[in-house]
């Protein structure tokens, strides 16, 4: 597919692949009339390449709740498909690479559901909660004490890895196209509650290695 589509930009990267052969897996970006779409790929030719891109695509509609968009199709005429895309149309780049990069420590065949929007927080000894609102916005909920604070600093987080905004006067977050996206807040309510790590582990993931040719892969 490389050959004969325009791939656009590689958005992130997972160098080193455990699950199939240490290859390495870009994920692309394409703005497509207006509308940006994504494209999980290898240049790899090893086997078992081709399935282990399928699994992390279908890891992304039905974890991230992503959905299939159109194929696109090239200057010579030849279709790609495997493109995919927010519901919304719209981008949340940043964290969908998060999304990506941990979907990517997944080994194919793994059960794929989507993530609950309660999790347990340790730092306040009982759960957090994402409830969503309607019109993309969520807010963060527990009971009392220090787990109130830590429901607002979950919400910073959420901030900071999806880009969101939080609404004024609130401690709720609004996704800037203000549609929901539960699948993608339950994919990212670990991620959340520690926010520093998870931007840290980001910045490490980015300096790791770059996507070979196919000339300079086995």
């Amino acid at each position: 597919m490389g050959k004969t589509l325009e791939l656009g930009r590689r958005i992130e990267l997972h160098s080193m692949d455990p699950h199939c052969h240490d290859i390495s897996l870009g994920l692309y970006r394409l703005e497509v009339n207006g509308s940006p779409r994504f494209l999980v790929h290898s240049y790899s030719s090893r086997e078992g390449t081709r399935e282990r891109m399928d699994f992390i695509r279908e890891a992304l509609l039905v974890v991230v709740g992503m959905e299939a968009a159109d194929s696109l199709v090239s200057s010579e005429g030849t279709r790609g498909d495997g493109w995919i895309q927010f519901p919304c149309k719209s981008d949340h780049e940043r964290a969908l690479k998060r999304a990506f990069l941990d979907i990517c420590k997944l080994s194919t065949g793994t059960v794929l559901a989507n993530k609950p929007l309660t999790v347990f927080d340790r730092k306040a000894n009982g759960e957090i909660s994402a409830v969503n609102l309607g019109s993309g916005i969520y807010e963060l909920r527990a009971e009392g004490g220090v787990a109130s604070k830590r429901a607002a600093a979950v919400a910073r987080g959420f901030a900071k890895l999806c880009e969101m905004d939080f609404v004024a006067g609130t401690d709720s977050i609004r996704f800037p196209c203000e549609i929901g996206h539960d699948a993608l807040v339950g994919m990212l309510m670990t991620r959340a509650q520690n926010v520093r790590g998870t931007m840290k582990e980001g910045d490490m993931a980015a300096s790791r290695g770059v996507l070979s040719a196919p000339s300079q892969q086995k």
